[in-house]
């Protein structure tokens, strides 16, 4: 009879690992014995001649042969261990035997050791993103567009979950079984995801390109020359920067397709760096006109 499996895409936060380590025991008192514990799904084996207790362990470990061997002395037996540093145990469940047999932790030091470890990590990747986080809002500040919005959007959600967890894992009788932490942690991953998809994608549909035009002298006059045609594909704010340098003074503008002029600079000497405009989606193209010598160079991002 060949073995029944089935896998489990439940997210837990760290902070509340106690309801991952109920839902395996649950599970466990259903036939589905543990093969795999992952931090997005995990993997299960059907077995309903044996039952186990299961706990978790975290933090990084030097010599991974002891740490096993410790807690198989103890009657712990290793299952496996997750990219992050989670470790799965499980133990063959009497129920003759006092549920302090089933606690990994066999003092509130030990306890207390694995929770500062998780929150001690939390706390700081929390503080990094709390200063990306500031970074992106001068940046925002700055040169505001929709793309660097979104970012400071995730890095604000990043680190306030983070932050929480942290604090929370520093005094864990208080946070057991909190309702509706698994929907918090689902949503958190699905705004990250999202939100990081959506910058990256609108970042990459943006008109970032450099074009040029010079001339010593000119023969006849430049009158409305167009070149350099860019795409504007959602509304948002864009940034020229923009160097002129001629004769006399020339003329640079930007149109859109219905030939209306939405930016013009007319002068002898210019240098201008981020130029706010607020474009809507639309075909544009760079003119320029000039009666001298002209050098010019633009781009748009």
């Amino acid at each position: 009879m060949s073995e029944k499996y089935k896998t489990s895409f439940r997210v837990y936060s760290a902070w509340n690992y106690q309801k991952e380590v109920e839902d395996l025991n649950r599970a466990s008192e259903q036939g589905w014995q543990l093969k795999k514990g992952g931090c997005f799904h995990s993997r299960f084996v059907k077995n309903p001649d044996i039952r186990y207790r299961y706990q978790l362990d975290y933090g990084k470990i030097d010599n991974m042969g002891r740490y096993i061997e410790t807690f198989r002395e103890q009657g712990w037996e290793y299952i496996n261990s997750t990219f992050n540093g989670w470790h799965y145990f499980r133990k063959l469940y009497d129920p003759s035997l006092p549920e302090e047999d089933y606690e990994i932790f066999t003092d509130r030091e030990s306890l207390k050791e694995m929770n500062t470890r998780w929150a001690r990590i939390a706390l700081a990747m929390g503080g990094v993103l709390g200063a990306f986080s500031l970074m992106f809002l001068v940046k925002l500040f700055r040169t505001p567009d929709l793309p660097t919005l979104i970012q400071l959007v995730v890095l604000l959600v990043e680190s306030a979950i983070l932050i929480r967890g942290g604090l929370i894992m520093r005094n864990p009788e208080s946070s057991r079984n909190r309702r509706g932490d698994g929907a918090l942690i689902a949503a958190f991953l699905a705004v990250v995801l999202l939100g990081l998809t959506a910058s990256i994608t609108l970042r990459e549909l943006r008109p970032d390109f450099y074009t040029s035009q010079s001339a010593s002298s000119v023969d006849v006059p430049v009158i409305d020359n167009r070149w350099a045609d860019f795409k504007v594909r959602y509304p948002d704010n864009y940034y020229l920067d923009l160097d002129m340098e001629a004769d006399a003074p020339m003329t640079f503008a930007i149109v859109n397709d219905k030939g209306e002029t939405v930016f013009e600079k007319t002068e002898s000497d210019f240098h201008g760096e981020d130029i706010r405009l607020r474009l809507p989606r639309g075909n544009y193209q760079f003119s320029m006109s000039c009666e001298t010598g002209y050098d010019l160079k633009c781009s748009i991002d």
